[in-house]
């Protein structure tokens, strides 16, 4: 116990310094916010103001040149036609100078050479006129082409300046990039705070619990050796006075001799509890056993497993003591209080507000083991907003905060790494995606198939649906597909981190008066293996999907109904679980009809729920009174998944003349 309580606090400590950590980073983080977003608003009016008078400018001069090359081709065709009538003016000047040359010949009369003389005066007249207007017309020509060319000049600066400002729009875009970034650290940075203490404040209250019961133990520990001390006592004093009254010479027994039976019989009782610790270790592994012999069981029928995990109490959640929920020493019972009574339900596991991430993980690791073993794997977390689940599934930070995506495809990247030694070689893609609404998002848009981030520009956006293939197997179609290395365990650890960091800031999230970051949509995230010995030629297929699904939420403890986006999601949300809930029902029962088109969520899950892989609920709870009808409900539900028998899985494995094992 000393061990134990000095490990403990180590821990508290450990965990304490972990949470002063975060809080010195959490006050940088804010302290380096503001000036970011002030500048940022500043650059961006600055801009703004700037890009409406350069386009106004733009625009004018634009149609400024457009009026001025209208204006220019019409002078062009005016001064053709101003030519063509030049020259056919010098035409008929030529002609009447020749007619009246020919004419001093000959007897015309004085009246007609005088109205010759007229025409010619006048033609000379109009030459020189439309002479002058073709000069004015070129002089205009000439100005005309000058303004344009100002204005050439002019929109050749302006484009110099939009592009300028285009720089410095990409530089602020690129600033709110990083504010986004740093907002989105900070919000992880608050969450894993809040699990930190969470965690702490349950860890130290069961600490306290089991100083209490020690101290209890030990107190009725005294007691019991100090009944035995009178009890032994007594007969040492018996023995004396049968001593004294037996034979001289025995008359001389001291008291070292009843300390020999003092020791005597303390040996024999040291003897008793040593056969007591080792009937309770012999009890213990039993129950170990009889555990791996209720999952083997569990396994060959098919039944969906189910886990159930209660969060700690957190800062607005009240007094710890006012707890609805109360777990079983035995880790696979819990009483819950319900309005009446107090109601009982066991499961495959039951874990303890104070469980960390790395107990809940060693619970399921050889479940996520299984997909590399080439079966499709399926785990799903189901409750109430603010239970829990996506701090199950997802976890936050790099640390103990972890949550169980992280740490499988950790896992599965290890073994794969010892597997290389037996010549199998292992490819590894990834992909995430959201129901929001009953519309497919992919969470991943803005990733390359290589793991690097795309531009904005680059970024395209394509209608998700889901397909089947020649096998009858479903997918999406249209959905990015992220390799993870497998070689190098870091570099894969590190486009993980990518990956969950690109579908966190992508996912639909909302405040409401239940969770400050309330989920809302139900995202899945799917990892395809295969692996392929290089000796035998047999190739191994494996999936693993890993649900956060969306808590479902009454609207009067919500908030939703006052918000219009709000209320559709909530619907959306009820609706889907609800069509879960119908597909389940209809298992149970053994219906030959199952509705998994229903709901996209249904429909998606249908290979991992119809018998073809191994299934595990993660049911999380709140432990706050005002929560238990909602806990209430998410186990009764639970209770009726785990009786669901969906038949033994098939295990996707090809050897090399193409016979596969089932």
């Amino acid at each position: 116990r000393n061990e134990e309580g000095a490990a403990m606090k180590s821990r508290i400590q450990a965990m304490q310094k972990r949470i002063d950590n975060l809080e010195r980073e959490k006050m940088e983080l804010s302290m380096s916010k503001a000036p970011l977003e002030a500048r940022m608003r500043q650059k961006e009016d600055a801009w703004s103001k700037e890009r409406e008078r350069l386009l106004a400018e733009i625009e004018t001069c634009q149609q400024a040149s457009k009026e001025a090359d209208e204006r220019y081709r019409e002078l062009e065709m005016r001064n053709e036609e101003l030519n063509e009538e030049a020259k056919k003016f010098r035409f008929e000047q030529a002609r009447a100078a020749v007619s009246s040359s020919d004419g001093k010949g000959e007897t015309d009369s004085w009246s007609e050479r005088l109205k010759t003389n007229r025409e010619i005066t006048q033609l000379r007249e109009e030459l020189k006129s439309k002479e002058d207007e073709i000069k004015s017309l070129r002089i205009e020509k000439v100005s005309l082409e000058s303004e344009v060319y100002g204005c050439q000049t002019e929109i050749q600066t302006l484009e110099r300046n939009y592009d300028e400002l285009s720089r410095d729009y990409e530089e602020l875009q690129s600033s709110k990039s990083q504010n986004t970034e740093a907002e989105i650290q900070l919000q992880a940075l608050a969450t894993e705070h809040t699990a930190m203490t969470a965690q702490l404040n349950a860890t130290n209250a069961d600490l306290e619990e089991t100083r209490s019961r020690a101290k209890a133990d030990l107190q009725a520990k005294e007691e019991n050796w100090k009944e035995r001390e009178s009890e032994l006592l007594f007969e040492i004093s018996v023995l004396k006075t049968r001593a004294k009254k037996a034979e001289v010479c025995n008359t001389s027994i001291d008291i070292s001799e009843g300390e020999e039976d003092a020791a005597i019989l303390k040996a024999r009782i040291e003897e008793r509890d040593r056969k007591i610790r080792e009937l309770e270790d012999q009890l213990l592994k039993g129950e170990q056993l009889r555990r791996a012999m209720h999952n083997r069981i569990q396994e060959l029928r098919g039944n969906i497993r189910v886990f159930v995990r209660t969060r700690p109490f957190l800062p607005n959640d009240g007094p710890a003591a006012n707890s609805s929920i109360d777990i079983m020493s035995d880790g696979e019972s819990l009483m819950i209080q319900g309005n009446r009574e107090a109601h009982g339900f066991k499961f495959d596991k039951v874990f303890a507000p104070s469980a960390g991430q790395d107990a809940v993980f060693d619970e399921v690791s050889e479940f996520v083991q299984s997909a590399l073993d080439g079966y499709h794997v399926c785990l799903f977390s189901y409750g109430q907003t603010g239970s829990g689940k996506s701090h199950t599934i997802v976890g936050s930070g790099n640390g103990a905060m972890r949550g169980i995506i992280p740490r499988a495809v950790e896992q599965i990247l290890a073994q794969a790494e010892l597997m290389q030694n037996q010549r199998w070689k292992f490819t590894m893609k990834a992909s995430f995606l959201e129901i929001y609404n009953e519309d497919l998002r992919d969470l991943l848009v803005m990733m390359n198939p290589n793991g690097t981030v795309r531009t904005r520009e680059a970024r395209t956006t394509k209608k998700l649906s889901i397909k089947r293939n020649a096998e009858g197997k479903s997918f999406v179609e249209g959905l990015n597909m992220v390799t993870i290395d497998v070689e190098n365990k870091s570099m894969g650890l590190e486009q993980l981190e990518a990956v969950m960091a690109a579908a966190a800031r992508a996912r639909s999230v909302a405040a409401t008066k239940m969770n400050a970051q309330s989920s809302r949509s139900h995202s899945v995230f799917m990892l395809h293996l295969c692996g392929r010995n290089e000796e035998s030629g047999t190739v191994v297929q494996g999936a693993l999907n890993l649900c956060d699904l969306a808590g479902s939420e009454r609207l009067d403890r919500s908030g939703a109904s006052s918000d219009v986006r709000r209320l559709k999601e909530t619907q959306a949300i009820n609706k889907s679980l609800s069509a879960l809930g119908d597909v389940f029902a209809a298992l149970a029962s053994g219906s030959k009809h199952i509705p998994f088109r229903n709901s996209k969520l249904t429909y998606l899950l249908q290979d991992c729920l119809s018998g073809d892989g191994k299934a595990l609920m993660f049911v999380n709870l709140s432990p706050t009174l005002e929560s238990s009808h909602e806990s209430l409900c998410s186990l009764r539900f639970a209770e009726r998944v785990n009786q669901v028998e969906l038949g033994r899985a098939i295990k996707h494995v090809q050897y090399s003349k193409g016979t596969s094992k089932k």
